[in-house]
């Protein structure tokens, strides 16, 4: 299987089949696929979780977005699970917070990532943008030193590094906001609906999390990705075939 059809497969599995699984199965029914909220609930992180783990197994090696991406099923499923086993059938009062908190400390986490290593071949600009998959890293630095220029180039990646993190930061604001907005009102109903009613909540977050979120911060990215590139054509004096990595630039002929 190629890289693409791997990246397809893991949206399916880490993205629409839980939206799918927590929509359809968390009734109670006897219907094969009806199986109830918790076990709903169950099968829907244990997707995203074994994706990760077969990635880690696969490329031998941790990857950063990989490790956010694990650590975030399985914290809303300690969530869930602390959500779903108080008094009764009613969800906890504090769950929505709690969850809303979770919601919003990944993107906190990488935004303090972004800040913290934002020099030299480990920052996080070069997970997420400046990536030696898609520029010629090497090359562009060589250029860089012989013109003199590593003080314009390291301000460069400063600033594109400090407008990724504030887009973080935007996003952990927004999770928790939309966090709220769905899962509070699941305390409005009576304790026998709450169970379904927050599996519902969380498939809805999902949904609607990458339309309003997940959608503006790669519009941010792909900007910023066209704004380093002229940047560093300006730097260099490459042209636009040399910026980007071999690979990319050959694609970028047919």
């Amino acid at each position: 299987m190629d890289d693409g059809s791997k990246t397809f497969l893991n949206v399916v599995l880490s993205v629409l089949a839980p939206v799918l699984i927590l929509d359809h199965c968390s009734i109670e029914g006897p219907k094969l696929w009806e199986v109830g909220t918790t076990w709903a609930m169950v099968i829907a992180l244990a997707l995203p979780i074994g994706c990760g783990v077969y990635s880690l197994m696969d490329k031998g090696k941790v990857e950063v977005l990989t490790l956010f991406g694990l650590m975030g099923t399985i914290l809303t499923g300690v969530v869930t699970l602390y959500a779903t086993t108080g008094e009764g059938e009613a969800i906890r009062p504090d769950a929505p917070w709690w969850y809303a908190a979770k919601e919003a400390l990944i993107a906190l986490l990488l935004a303090g990532a972004m800040l913290v290593k934002s020099r030299g071949k480990a920052s996080m600009l070069r997970v997420f943008i400046y990536t030696d998959s898609v520029f010629d890293v090497p090359g562009i630095e060589a250029d860089v030193a012989s013109n003199a220029k590593e003080q314009e180039y390291d301000s460069l990646l400063q600033r594109v590094n400090r407008i990724m993190a504030a887009s973080f930061i935007f996003s952990a604001a927004a999770n928790f906001a939309l966090a709220l907005y769905f899962l509070l009102p699941v305390l409005q109903l009576p304790a026998a609906e709450q169970g379904l009613a927050y599996n519902y909540a969380v498939s809805s977050m999902t949904w609607w999390g990458y339309i309003t979120i997940a959608a503006p911060l790669l519009i941010t990215m792909v900007c910023l990705i066209r704004y380093l590139f002229r940047s560093l054509q300006s730097l260099t004096g490459r042209s636009s075939e040399h910026i980007f990595a071999a690979g990319v630039a050959k694609a970028g002929k047919h």
